[in-house]
């Protein structure tokens, strides 16, 4: 029981984290760890750096695919959501559901989505992040339905 409770509180202080968000137009940067993926904050980092997300539609075209996939998707929970603009949610894993908290930022100055994406629990995520941070560029690549 007491174990219960304990991941419980880790997994709400991971959502409520002081490192998400946007600060001054960019996202948080990551932790020392090789857990997590960003385009922002770490630009000097390879370890952590992945290439923000382009795309050719119009801003409120990209933000609809992307919070379509969130809201349709199991296994996530939309911690946080301003329309047009930002995203925060937590995908569990599909067997041992470990949380991953991914952010992504809609800059209005420019036609790319910023990502971040993080294991909240251990040390190495296997390439985890960098596989979905490409699933989002597929999903933002689509041609328009």
């Amino acid at each position: 029981m007491e174990a219960a409770l304990g991941v419980f509180f880790i997994c709400c202080m991971s959502v409520l984290s002081p490192f998400s968000g946007v600060d001054e137009g960019e996202l948080r940067g990551c932790p020392p760890s090789p857990n997590c993926v960003s385009s922002q904050s770490m630009k000097y980092n390879f370890v952590h750096k992945v290439d923000p997300i382009v795309y050719s539609t119009s801003r409120e075209e990209a933000y609809k695919r992307i919070s379509k996939f969130f809201h349709e998707s199991e296994n996530i929970f939309i911690s946080e959501e301003k329309e047009g603009e930002y995203i925060r949610i937590i995908f569990f894993t599909k067997v041992f559901r470990f949380p991953d908290r991914v952010e992504v930022y809609f800059p209005s100055d420019k036609n790319e989505v910023q990502v971040r994406s993080q294991s909240l629990l251990g040390l190495w995520d296997i390439f985890a992040n960098r596989r979905r941070v490409n699933s989002f560029r597929e999903i933002l690549g689509k041609a328009e339905s």
